[in-house]
């Protein structure tokens, strides 16, 4: 059971700030084996960079409920924009209370009006340059309504995260660390570039490698939205990865297959699989989003083979509902994904997320439906589309969902996936990421 320090009084006080770091429910924080599919990064290096003196306590809702009498003197909360309803309900709450709320994270640095509605303070963009000044305001007194950075923060010396704060055991085995923030591309319908910028920053190789060592596990998820943007920079990472002996996966852009030395330097650094943004299949939409500088379409086969020749899967994604797509474009994607065996492929329906060239785009030509963020979470329409009904796109996703998510076509692309991999526990690793885009899948249509 969760709780502070015993036997506070005014006057006299072992902690300055009691500090209680939230992150809300939502249901497509699913399991597979009792444990929730991915871990927190975000408020465990929050708690790193929480200055001495101070007590922290971090609650992930999705794996326990928020104790509301835990008497904290702050309560922090995280959040992106399909748990922002939950968020501000904890916030209210906690205001009810007396206790004093901030709320950060991408969705309120988008939306800080929608936001300041449900906090004493918001904090807009990256934190650590503005936490510590905001506990010392706090302790001086009280806060500011809002918090911005100046500057994006240099990420040399980031503290370990606190994960000693969180219910290991609630997670699959699986730690987050993060090389580099931001992303080159400008891609209309991403709303975490306008967070981190496309001006890509990078931790030292040593800072990454020895929080590798520190997490003390064969296999870990580097976080970063395209880890391979700087190839001399990721070159470097996987010389110092190679000795460790970890596997990983991480996110990057299709055209890594493009430098044959970087490919050879991934696989002998523990490559098993990357997370690629294929989009489409469309020169047209991809023009559209503004990724065709990396992405062309008649070379993907191809690069395809490339990864796996190297024995590196792919999480392919794949993106309904852009304007150039018609109902054609369900069998096609899954035709394409089933013939050229992507090993788990990700497909979710385009959403206009707030802060993006897509949302404004829909707002001024009066295509979003509605705005409930819960709903916001890439299984379920919330605009109109240009060359079908809205309900067409939901069918049209829901079905390729069904198909490529089946047991069979898991079980297939598996086996296909083991002749190339030569090495069973990497053909499992995408097989159980399949499984859990199809939970994905289902509970996004629930209610």
């Amino acid at each position: 059971m969760l709780e502070f320090t015993k036997g506070w009084f005014k006057g006299s006080r072992e902690f300055a700030i009691r500090i209680l770091l939230i992150q809300p429910y939502h249901k497509c924080n699913v399991k597979t084996r009792g444990r929730i599919y991915m871990s927190q990064l975000t408020l465990p290096l929050l708690a790193a960079l929480t200055p001495a003196g101070h007590e922290v306590m971090i609650i992930d809702e999705n794996v326990e409920p928020v104790d509301f009498s835990l008497g904290a003197d702050l309560v922090g909360i995280t959040c992106l924009t399909p748990t922002a309803p939950r968020a501000y309900e904890i916030g209210d709450s906690f205001r009810r209370r007396g206790v004093k709320v901030v709320l950060g994270g991408v969705h309120p640095s988008l939306m800080p009006d929608e936001a300041a509605g449900h906090a004493d303070a918001i904090v807009i963009s990256e934190a650590e340059e503005i936490w510590p000044q905001l506990l010392a305001d706090l302790e001086n007194g009280g806060m500011q309504p809002r918090y911005r950075a100046e500057v994006k923060p240099d990420l040399a010396g980031l503290p370990l995260p606190r994960r000693d704060l969180v219910k290991a055991k609630a997670y699959l085995n699986i730690p987050k660390v993060e090389t580099s923030r931001g992303c080159p591309f400008r891609c209309s319908f991403c709303s975490t570039t306008v967070f981190y910028g496309t001006r890509m920053r990078f931790r030292p190789v040593e800072d990454v490698v020895n929080e590798v060592r520190a997490a003390r596990h064969r296999f870990v998820f580097f976080t970063d939205n395209n880890i391979t943007a700087n190839r001399k920079y990721a070159k470097r990472l996987f010389r110092a990865l190679a000795p460790l002996g970890i596997y990983w996966l991480s996110q990057g852009s299709i055209d890594m297959a493009d430098d044959d030395e970087l490919m050879q330097l991934a696989e002998e650094s523990g490559c098993a699989g990357m997370l690629v943004g294929f989009e489409s299949l469309s020169e047209e939409n991809i023009a559209s989003m503004g990724k065709n500088a990396s992405n062309r379409v008649a070379e993907y086969e191809e690069k395809i083979r490339k990864f796996h020749a190297h024995r590196i899967g792919l999480i392919g994604c794949f993106v309904f509902g852009f304007d150039g797509d018609d109902k054609s474009v369900f069998a096609k994607t899954v035709d394409f994904i089933e013939r050229n065996n992507i090993d788990c492929p990700q497909v979710t329906v385009l959403t206009p997320y707030p802060g993006t060239a897509l949302r404004e785009q829909m707002q001024a030509e009066r295509r979003l439906l509605h705005s409930h963020w819960e709903k916001y979470d890439v299984g379920n329409v919330v605009f109109k589309p240009k060359q079908m009904s809205a309900a067409e796109l939901q069918a049209g996703y829901n079905l390729a969902c069904e198909q490529l998510y089946s047991r069979r076509s898991i079980i297939r692309r598996g086996l296909r996936s083991l002749s190339y991999m030569k090495n069973p526990y990497r053909s499992y690793l995408f097989g159980r990421n399949s499984t859990i885009y199809r939970k994905l899948y289902k509970v996004s249509q629930e209610g």
